[in-house]
């Protein structure tokens, strides 16, 4: 908005990226059935993205939800107790949602160009039967596949999530925080990333390790699918509670990285309170 004053960035040493994982983690023992509650209906509602034209309606709709997820990080710190619906209450900011999903198709749409130049024809020769089957979640029909295919394919679109992630991760927040625009946040969410790559890398590095478990034990699903037909349920059951436990830490350390580098604005976490209390009544 032109009668804001400009936004500070802060620049924080490496040590800090430490201090928001383990500050993550402290927020989520806070409130662990709410938040837990919260992350496995997100991750239902990222269950439709291989659904078709559904999927990409919930693609472009990430932003919104992410944003829901951070605020209720903020209600938590404030030691309020967050609804399931505050997941939903971006979707009510008339203020941001159209930043947000903006932001959304931005996201999407550089992700796909990735996988493409990456992929660059390669997924011309796969039968499209095959592919649907895949999409329907046949785990046997990856093994139709090349498996050099099928690991360029894997890679472009983890490159892509980083890239679109690298994009959003402080967009998102500024839109809803700081109510910026998308313009403005996309920009000012990467110079607080270049600003602050130390923090983050250490970030990044801590919440790799932690996941080495959970890529362990999704590989260990993955080959009891396909080897004995059927997925194991321990297995199933623990994806079910580790996967949303990593997303709490991955979206609480977003949150508090955000607020010490951005700070947040009284005016609009007055207003997202006031819209909280609204949802809750």
């Amino acid at each position: 908005m032109s009668d804001q004053a400009p936004l500070s960035i802060q620049k924080l040493p490496a040590a800090r990226g430490l201090a928001w994982v383990s500050g993550s983690w402290g927020l989520v023992k806070r409130q662990p059935l709410r938040l837990l509650l919260i992350s496995l209906f997100f991750q239902f509602v990222l269950s439709f993205s291989q659904t078709g034209a559904m999927g990409l309606v919930v693609i472009l709709c990430l932003p919104v939800l992410s944003a829901g997820l951070l605020q209720a990080f903020f209600l938590v710190e404030h030691a309020e107790k967050p609804m399931l619906a505050v997941l939903f209450m971006p979707f009510t900011a008339k203020r941001s949602i159209g930043s947000l999903l903006l932001l959304g198709a931005v996201a999407m749409a550089v992700a796909l160009l990735i996988v493409t130049l990456v992929l660059a024809g390669q997924m011309v020769d796969i039968d499209p039967d095959i592919i649907i089957r895949i999409e329907q979640g046949d785990l046997d029909a990856l093994q139709l596949i090349d498996p050099q295919v099928l690991e360029n394919a894997v890679m472009a679109m983890a490159l892509g999530a980083a890239i679109s992630g690298s994009i959003t991760y402080f967009s998102v927040p500024l839109i809803w925080f700081r109510k910026q625009k998308m313009g403005s946040a996309l920009i000012l969410g990467l110079k607080g990333l270049a600003r602050n790559w130390k923090p983050l890398l250490v970030i990044g590095l801590l919440l790799a390790i932690l996941a080495v478990p959970i890529v362990l034990l999704f590989g260990s699903f993955y080959l009891s699918a396909l080897n004995e037909g059927t997925a194991s349920t321990l297995l199933g059951f623990l994806l079910l509670l580790v996967g949303p436990m990593f997303q709490l830490l991955l979206f609480g350390t977003q949150y508090l990285a955000f607020r010490d580098i951005f700070g947040l604005d009284e005016a609009a976490t007055v207003q997202a309170n006031r819209t909280d209390n609204q949802l809750v009544a």
